[in-house]
């Protein structure tokens, strides 16, 4: 017999200080008063130094408070310290639009590391052209290098909105000369950067008209288009009136390229385009390339390969990167042509590069994959055997793969994108049962549960799922039974969960990629039954109407695309 068993309740301190909790609140055994911003909160002594070093500092160091009931708390709001207190006692908290700002300060102060974090990741996912610049300068103030970063490359890639928003006009000098110094914004032209500064000035030109000159010699003038010299540059406010501007105009617009400062000729990056990548070709080769389209020169250009070639694979951008999950790819082998794989791989545009991630856990292709709240959701898919209802959650922080809640059926080939916050996966194929489905499903992250919703018109797999403007679309597919390719376009509403027909694709496909685009729905290669497609159409959800673009330089099914 066992000299002695170790008994152990395994929510029992979970428990306990949820008690202690209702005990702060109702005031009860509080040995000290926290006095914030005019307000009091009681707390005790023990859960405080419990969670925070920077209390149990002042508690046991010898500091003047570690002897005082009263203290007073400066550099936090009062309106956050009820929630930190929370956070302090259960480790639980609401993050919200309008207090996170407010919660990262007093976690800062306060060396709640882990809620810092969370404040973080929180802001990283709320970035938008109205408050990067905002964002950027708040990280920075409080060392959040991952969020400065992440808020960096935003206004880098989003140049050109940002420069529409108040935040813009409302930067310092010296943060306009930051700013404009970059190599990395994205700009279809170093007409656009003058416009900016132009703008910036005339905001309050009495109070800035003296810092044109400055301003102009960090514009990369030798880039300028010549027409734009004559019809904007010269006949502008800020030259005409301006005597040091219109010299150094002439200075550096006579000089020779090689006698200039480098970053004077140097071109900025590219704007933001459609990126597609993968599949397999018209000769049935699996891809490892990646191809780039310029919206506004109507061009695809090809741009550094995938470090694996791979078909049936699934793509998304998260935070300005390009991620690529799964798929399969060929090997020579006497009884299976075909690997399954787990690779992860990354594509940086502003570098140029690949690098390979942590793989998934199972190997499979036709996965479907779409980012929200800092992660990447891997779902479903399959291998040679079965159709997996297998999830699994990318933290790029961390680079590991977690898995969360199973959907409720099997599915390959499915569609899958993020409206309001919740995944939506529709269609799919199940190998299990040798059908495609019709059902979607929708996963709450927050709950971490997958609950049906009105299914599709037709049941079918390889379709796209997109989101716009808090709707739904689901684009093509192929139903294996009748070996039909559907040019059927549909749109979901989650307010009334219900499915209406759109105009339908111009051309039937099957296993194509599709991204979101300066207001259309872009839908990219696949298969029609016959061949595999370099074709590309438009859909203007507002005009209700599809129209072709340039066609891709490499035909292609099984691929991904994204926005970078």
């Amino acid at each position: 017999m066992a000299a002695h068993r170790r008994f152990q309740i395994p929510l029992h301190s979970n428990e306990s200080l949820q008690m202690m909790n209702e005990l702060r609140r109702k005031r009860e055994l509080c040995d000290v008063s926290l006095h914030v911003g005019g307000k009091e909160f009681q707390a005790h002594r023990v859960v405080l130094a419990g969670a925070s070093s920077y209390l149990r500092a002042m508690f046991t160091n010898g500091m003047l408070e570690s002897g005082m009931k009263d203290i007073k708390l400066r550099g936090i709001e009062h309106s956050v310290m009820e929630p930190l207190l929370d956070f302090v006692y259960t480790g639980s908290v609401d993050i919200t639009v309008e207090n996170v700002q407010a919660l990262l300060s007093g976690a800062t102060l306060l060396n709640l590391h882990l809620l810092g974090q969370a404040c973080c990741s929180f802001l990283q996912t709320h970035l938008e052209a109205t408050n990067c610049l905002g964002i950027r300068a708040f990280a920075d103030l409080y060392s959040c290098s991952d969020l400065e970063h992440a808020a960096y490359r935003f206004i880098c890639q989003h140049f050109l909105d940002v420069i529409k928003c108040e935040e813009f006009l409302q930067l310092t000098k010296q943060g306009l000369i930051n700013l404009i110094e970059q190599d990395e914004i994205q700009v279809r032209s170093e007409d656009q950067v003058f416009e900016a500064v132009e703008a910036w000035i005339v905001y309050d030109f009495q109070h800035r008209q003296d810092f044109s000159a400055e301003l102009l010699s960090r514009i990369r003038l030798p880039l300028v288009s010549l027409e734009f010299l004559e019809t904007r540059v010269f006949p502008s406010r800020i030259i005409k009136t301006n005597t040091e501007c219109q010299l150094l105009l002439g200075r550096v617009l006579n000089e020779s390229a090689r006698n200039l400062p480098p970053y004077m000729t140097t071109p900025r990056a590219q704007p933001q385009s459609i990126y597609v990548v993968g599949g397999r070709n018209g000769v049935d080769c699996q891809l490892s390339t990646l191809e780039r389209y310029d919206l506004l020169a109507d061009e695809w250009e090809m741009m550094d390969s995938m470090k694996h070639a791979r078909t049936a694979v699934g793509a998304c951008s998260l935070n300005g990167l390009l991620y690529v999950v799964g798929g399969e790819c060929a090997v020579n082998s006497p009884h299976d042509d075909t690997m399954y794989v787990r690779y992860t791989e990354c594509f940086d545009p502003l570098v140029r590069e690949w690098i390979l991630l942590a793989d998934i856990a199972i190997q499979r292709s036709f996965i479907s994959v779409a980012a929200l709240n800092g992660y990447i959701y891997a779902v479903g898919g399959e291998d040679r055997t079965c159709s997996y209802n297998y999830v699994e959650r990318y933290d790029p922080k961390t680079n590991t793969w977690t898995t969360v809640q199973s959907m409720r059926r099997k599915r390959s080939g499915a569609g899958m994108a993020v409206c309001d916050g919740k995944i939506y996966v529709a269609g799919g194929y199940d190998r299990g049962v040798h059908s495609d489905r019709a059902s979607v499903e929708c996963y709450d992250p927050d709950a971490d549960t997958w609950s049906f919703v009105t299914e599709l018109e037709k049941a079918r797999s390889g379709l796209v799922l997109i989101s716009y403007n808090h709707q739904l679309y689901a684009f093509g597919g192929r139903n294996r039974s009748t070996d039909h390719y559907f040019d059927l376009a549909e749109k979901y509403n989650p307010k009334t969960n219900k499915w209406t027909p759109v105009a339908p694709l111009l051309t039937p496909r099957a296993w194509p990629a599709a991204t979101v685009f300066d207001g259309k729905i872009y839908v990219l290669g696949g298969f029609d039954g016959a061949n595999r497609l370099a074709s590309a159409e438009a859909y203007d959800p507002e005009a209700n109407s599809w129209s072709f673009v340039r066609d891709m330089n490499v035909c292609r099914a099984g691929c991904g695309a994204a926005v970078l």
